[in-house]
């Protein structure tokens, strides 16, 4: 936000409404502005520029520049669980979608979702594996299956809206600057919220794919300094999380991520 005042009525002003101010009021004004600081940090920039008036002097004006950066927010994002009847065993990924869609004011339900996503076997008949970057590999109602990858995420998420970004392989800040603003964050992340060591080879007609059967989605809803918070497609809401071993296991998984303005 920018807006100018002149800097002799400015200093004026100040200096003038100091002289009514006890030092308990100063001392008041000073914790108030602490307080809100937990919240949100404030980076004010201030310059000076000269303008040439109508009657051709010159006025010095000083420019007030403020960005406010948000330190914690928690989103009410409805909560689903891919267990409740009829259940998806494997859905987390459509879960986690109706869940930011159905923030966003759609009527959609997590099978709806199952219904319409791009779905492949587990494995063909040449002993190839299906991919996940393709659609879902396996069955999601009740198993054996995988999961799917953003791709086929960021597809279904059109459908619904024409405002649908591509996270993917952004910095993690940028997801939050997403909730910031009040938008619920779409990632791939592991079972554990933390990095795992059980990965394997798949070979599929793309070609090879690294996978673990640990993958798991969810929504990003908040985040302070020290945690992230995430609606669980298991039945969590806000479930809260280290911060920076949850950056690093979603950084493992690829650093998939999607958002629904």
């Amino acid at each position: 936000m920018s807006f100018k005042i002149p800097a002799l009525i400015l200093s004026t002003t100040l200096f003038a409404a100091t002289m009514f101010l006890t030092n308990d009021e100063l001392a008041e004004s000073t914790t108030n502005k602490e307080t809100t600081a937990a919240a949100v940090q404030t980076t004010s920039n201030t310059s000076f520029t000269e303008e040439t008036a109508s009657t051709g002097t010159i006025v010095a004006e000083e420019v007030v520049e403020e960005d406010q950066e948000i330190t914690e927010i928690l989103l009410d994002v409805p909560l689903l669980n891919q267990m409740d009847s009829p259940k998806l065993y494997n859905g987390c990924e459509v879960t986690s979608l109706a869940m930011i869609l159905q923030y966003n004011g759609l009527d959609i339900t997590k099978n709806q979702l199952a219904e319409e996503v791009v779905r492949t076997p587990l494995q063909y008949n040449s002993g190839e594996y299906s991919n996940p970057n393709i659609g879902f590999v396996g069955n999601m109602e009740d198993g054996p299956g995988l999961g799917v990858y953003h791709g086929p995420i960021y597809d279904l998420a059109t459908n619904y809206s024409d405002q649908v970004i591509d996270l993917t392989n952004q910095p993690f800040d940028d997801l939050l600057k997403q909730v910031a603003q009040g938008h619920p964050v779409w990632i791939i992340t592991t079972s554990t919220f933390s990095p795992v060591d059980e990965f394997e080879t798949w070979e599929t007609p793309q070609g090879e794919v690294t996978i673990t059967y640990k993958m798991h989605s969810v929504v990003i809803t908040g985040y302070d300094n020290e945690s992230i918070y995430i609606n669980n497609p298991y039945g969590e809401k806000n479930q809260q999380l280290d911060r920076e071993t949850f950056i690093l296991a979603w950084e493992q998984m690829g650093s998939q991520a999607i958002v629904v303005l």
